[in-house]
């Protein structure tokens, strides 16, 4: 359970949980309050002062369903393997964090990132599993977090996917189901900010939902970075399997340099012959070098509704969507 600080503010408060609050540090050696502490798996994890080591000790120490919340000092936290969220209902929460970031507005990069060790970072099986405030960094060739069918109502809010920090890879990728026909349901995404922008060879997917019935994409921000010398084309940032059913709502699309090479789809259907609807609304898209807002999915498979595509100097901005036929 949470505690009063000397400021009168309680540990574990956001989110309000009856369950445990569990601490992890990003190194052996860490500062809270001014003080040095040292962190171990042999600590309880139960204080800031006593806080583990390692991601996996404190979903070890966690109980399912429960409202056990693991609370991520500041600074870059790795995983020697994929981390195995297999346990319902755990929340993961990166510090600082407070009452004002409540909202879905895109809030700044966040201080905690968690990158795996030459794998995968994290694998979600498990239900009601919520990231919060933090930046997801993925190992080349490699997946940041994936998810199956079993990790219904699996939420990321105010998350950073860092699609620029790895090597260039079609294979490095962010946030991914396991295979096209994984399908949890209620996934969603809220004022995430997506960032790419790497020379030689595009990044793969920072976003692959899979065959996800019931997905949000909302209030978040997909950003090609246009510092970066040489950037190549960013091939696709979001994903759609067939038989996903969703809503791409309140979305900005960003390639940021016209002189470099943008984005040649923000969203991508892929193999889109069941029943399937995505409902975009009022979402906007840079100029994006010739590139496409949406692509590839079935006729009939896209409600619009106030969707915008930039223009340079009152000229042609582009074109909103391509359908199959």
């Amino acid at each position: 359970m949470g505690f009063l600080t000397k400021y009168g503010s309680a540990w574990g408060a956001i989110p309000m949980t009856a369950g445990s609050v569990f601490w992890v540090a990003p190194s052996a050696s860490y500062t809270v309050d001014g003080k040095a502490y040292s962190a171990s798996d042999n600590n309880d994890g139960l204080s800031p002062e006593r806080a583990f080591v390692t991601l996996s000790a404190a979903v070890s120490a966690s109980t399912a369903n429960a409202g056990d919340v693991i609370c991520l000092l500041p600074g870059a936290h790795t995983t020697a393997s994929a981390l195995a969220v297999s346990k319902a209902g755990l929340t993961f929460i990166g510090l600082p964090y407070g009452p004002e970031d409540t909202g879905y507005s895109v809030q700044a990069i966040p201080q905690v990132s968690i990158t795996g060790t030459g794998a995968i970072g994290i694998a979600v099986t498990a239900a009601n599993v919520t990231f919060v405030n933090i930046k997801f960094i993925p190992v080349t060739q490699f997946q940041a977090v994936t998810f199956t069918t079993a990790a219904h109502s699996l939420r990321f809010k105010h998350c950073m996917i860092d699609m620029q920090t790895a090597v260039g890879h079609a294979n490095t990728k962010g946030i991914c189901a396991t295979g096209a026909t994984q399908a949890p349901r209620d996934l969603r995404f809220q004022g995430c900010y997506i960032k790419a922008g790497v020379a030689t060879t595009s990044a793969g997917y920072a976003i692959d939902v899979g065959a996800s019935p019931q997905w949000l994409i909302e209030r978040c921000m997909v950003y090609h970075d246009g510092a970066v010398a040489s950037a190549v084309a960013w091939s696709v940032a979001i994903k759609v399997n067939d038989n996903a059913n969703g809503i791409l709502r309140d979305n900005d699309f960003i390639a940021a340099n016209l002189a470099l090479a943008g984005v040649t789809k923000f969203v991508e259907a892929v193999a889109m012959t069941g029943t399937s609807t995505v409902q975009a609304i009022r979402n906007t898209s840079s100029v994006n070098t010739g590139g496409l807002l949406l692509d590839d999915f079935a006729a009939g498979d896209v409600d619009l509704c106030n969707n915008y595509v930039s223009t340079v100097a009152g000229g042609t901005g582009g074109t909103l969507i391509v359908a199959t036929t």
